[in-house]
């Protein structure tokens, strides 16, 4: 939803709203726009089949009549639709219905969702054609980032526009290499897509820890932290904060941490995925760590924009496995590239030059440049149908 809400910020009145789940509470509306919504009936067969086949092929048609009708009274002229699940198909439906142009974005790829739910290839397979469909129907399609356009330009032969909400550059702290003799915090935000990462950064801060000789090295977690993770006295966890206590938190950074599994199920989710955090990390300008496969999305973003450094399988010779080592070694691997981090100056001064320029090419403004150009030839001035 962060997308849309800077959007709603930045053009209040241009936009109507229209939701597949649930009725928005007043708290989830600030903006006070148009508001309509038809989600799936609950509770309606115990038989997973018999709910695919309805929530998929059955109710997407009455959903698209109803929103419809909602863009007709509201006097939309475009559908903008944010992929995932049930819109994939409302969205084109709709369009069709009302004759005007589909926009369409995606933040995580629809197809892999669902096959991560371990649902039937047959379905998948039909979803995917559903998908494929809806952006070739679409005028303009929206990524999350340039590795998922790439993805998808080899995929389905569209063309895409990066949409990535940026940074505020007037909000960004300070610029900061950690301090060689001081401590250093390793900051991680949000959820945690990887457990085996997660006990692997945990082994890699105690090896760092017994090297000094005291707990020079601390993970920071800012957010909720799932209860199946492990936790350590290495590692502190707030909640999730207002801006101001956020920034205080943020400013605690001395390295800021992305990861992508290496588990071959999820490595797809890996190359075309791209977290929100990375918003933040460039918010902190302090250098970035990615643990990931080589072709991942976050390992590639470090990489091409020099903010960092990475950690892919080939750094990790003894540390691919967790728990495959009881040695007392397990994580040295890993401390070793933070170590060099931490202390290297001319690489973090390489890093830094290289959030800078983050700073200015991920800003806000930017964004909002990008975002009219997109709909400039298909919207113009026209009120914009968001369904989501």
């Amino acid at each position: 939803m962060a997308f849309m809400d800077v959007l709603l910020r930045r053009y209040p009145g241009r936009f109507a709203w229209f939701s597949l789940r649930g009725e928005a509470k007043p708290e989830h509306n600030p903006w006070q726009v148009a508001y309509a919504s038809s989600p799936l009936p609950k509770n309606i067969s115990r038989l997973p089949g018999l709910l695919r086949f309805l929530n998929y092929r059955v109710f997407p048609y009455l959903q698209a009549h109803r929103a419809t009708k909602f863009a007709r009274e509201q006097g939309c002229q475009v559908v903008l639709a944010d992929l995932a699940f049930e819109t994939v198909i409302v969205g084109r439906l709709a369009a069709k219905r009302l004759g005007v142009p589909l926009l369409v974005n995606v933040h995580d790829d629809p197809v892999e969702r669902l096959r991560l739910k371990k649902l039937p290839k047959t379905f998948l397979r039909w979803y995917e054609r559903q998908f494929e469909k809806t952006l070739r129907a679409a005028q303009r399609v929206g990524v999350i980032s340039d590795y998922m356009g790439e993805a998808y330009q080899q995929r389905y032969g569209v063309q895409t526009t990066t949409l990535y909400i940026g940074v505020e550059a007037e909000k960004c702290l300070a610029p900061r290499c950690p301090d060689p003799s001081g401590d250093c915090v390793i900051i991680t935000l949000g959820s945690q897509n990887s457990s085996q990462n997660w006990v692997l950064l945990i082994a890699a801060v105690k090896q760092l820890n017994s090297w000094t000789g005291r707990q020079k090295f601390r993970i920071l977690h800012i957010g909720d932290l799932s209860n199946d993770l492990p936790r350590s006295a290495e590692v502190e966890v707030t909640s999730w904060l207002p801006e101001e206590g956020f920034l205080r938190q943020l400013e605690r950074a001395d390295i800021c941490f992305l990861n992508s599994s290496f588990d071959s199920y999820n490595a797809e989710v890996g190359r075309l995925s791209f977290p929100l955090k990375v918003h933040s990390y460039i918010l902190a300008q302090r250098p970035i760590l990615a643990l990931g496969p080589e072709d991942s999305a976050v390992v590639r973003f470090v990489r091409d924009h020099q903010a960092g450094t990475v950690c892919t399988q080939s750094e990790l010779a003894g540390d691919r496995f967790a728990g495959a080592r009881d040695d007392g070694r397990y994580g040295s691997d890993l401390a070793s590239v933070i170590q060099s981090l931490s202390t290297d100056s001319a690489q973090c001064v390489s890093a830094l030059a290289g959030l800078a320029r983050l700073r200015e090419t991920f800003n806000r403004e930017l964004f909002f440049e990008t975002f009219e150009s997109f709909i400039v030839d298909v919207a113009d001035h026209s009120k914009i149908g968001v369904m989501s």
